[in-house]
């Protein structure tokens, strides 16, 4: 441990019970099984930490509830990576088929974190929601679905994803994708409006996933993107592969490099994850997010939407 956060850490005896919405957490709970992440236990079990703030050796990012929820997705990722109506790893507790899952565990993940999202969610599966929640008094927040198959992005995407990148940017090859990187590209999602994930999910520790990097001639970066498969075999989309978490440096926006990314991250999506088609997710009212969608061969899926129910007003991400 460096020495600036022993120096904030605090010895509190017994270890309280934790709360989603606590801004410290004992070194306890930071003891992944993730290979860049190596934490000893044992005496430490009562040292606190404020992860409020950016500690180099948390791989969270972010405000202290938002911590929370990445923390709670990555714990659960091998719990419902055979879980029926769960889908692996999202920002918040997902589900793609509530009534396989059970709608009192739904009502327990609200309960405990204040947010649920549904997953390719009908109208019915919405109004039901409205009863089930109610008690919740929820605000509800919705997301169109974008999806192609995986010859489909091919056809499309490989011809944008091969255009020259605009002078000086490079992608990071695979070996420079590090856990170092990793940090920094949780600071750039979060700086243009888009919640990140932990860094053992950015770097596919925990799920198949490939991240996308493009940096400027001055090392910093230019654009980032994100494709994992986080649907189980039990999934409606089992096969489908998410992209998401599209980012471009505003003073390089208006030359397609964020459609030119989404493309990169759709054909690794098919080519390196072996996935059979992909989706994305973009708000109703986000026209650029959508042109871009349908510039890389994705269609809105009529009647299907994804649905986030959460007890505050906060979407979380754009």
């Amino acid at each position: 441990m460096q020495r600036s956060v022993a120096l904030r850490a605090k010895l509190k005896t017994p270890k309280p019970k934790h709360r989603p919405d606590q801004s410290e957490y004992t070194l306890a709970d930071f003891c992944h099984a993730v290979t860049y992440h190596q934490i000893r236990c044992g005496k430490n079990k009562g040292i606190k930490i404020n992860m409020f703030k950016d500690i180099n050796d948390s791989p969270y990012f972010g405000a202290p509830n938002i911590q929370a929820l990445q923390k709670n997705r990555d714990d659960q990722v091998e719990d419902l990576r055979d879980l029926p109506g769960a889908v692996i790893h999202a920002r918040t507790f997902s589900v793609d088929d509530p009534e396989a899952i059970g709608w009192q565990r739904i009502k327990d993940v609200v309960a405990k974190e204040g947010i649920v999202t549904f997953r390719g969610a009908d109208e019915s599966v919405i109004s039901k929601a409205r009863k089930e929640l109610a008690e919740f008094d929820p605000s509800e927040h919705y997301w169109d679905i974008f999806m192609a198959d995986a010859a489909t992005i091919r056809d499309v995407c490989s011809h944008v994803a091969s255009m020259p990148l605009p002078a000086g940017l490079v992608r990071m090859a695979d070996d420079g994708i590090t856990a170092k990187l990793a940090r920094q590209v949780q600071h750039f999602l979060n700086e243009h409006g888009v919640s990140p994930f932990s860094i053992p999910a950015l770097l596919g520790q925990l799920f198949d996933a490939k991240l996308v990097v493009l940096m400027n001639s001055n090392d910093q970066i230019a654009a980032a993107g994100f494709a994992a498969m986080t649907h189980n075999r039990h999934s409606p989309f089992a096969g489908t592969a998410w992209v998401g978490l599209i980012a471009v440096d505003p003073a390089l926006r208006g030359m397609g490099l964020g459609k030119q990314v989404d493309a990169i991250c759709n054909l690794a999506a098919v080519d390196e994850l072996g996935a059979s088609a992909t989706m994305e997710f973009v708000a109703r009212d986000n026209i650029p997010s959508r042109a871009m969608l349908e510039g890389c061969g994705l269609r809105h899926v009529e009647g299907k939407s994804v649905a986030m129910f959460s007890r505050s007003a906060d979407r979380i991400t754009r």
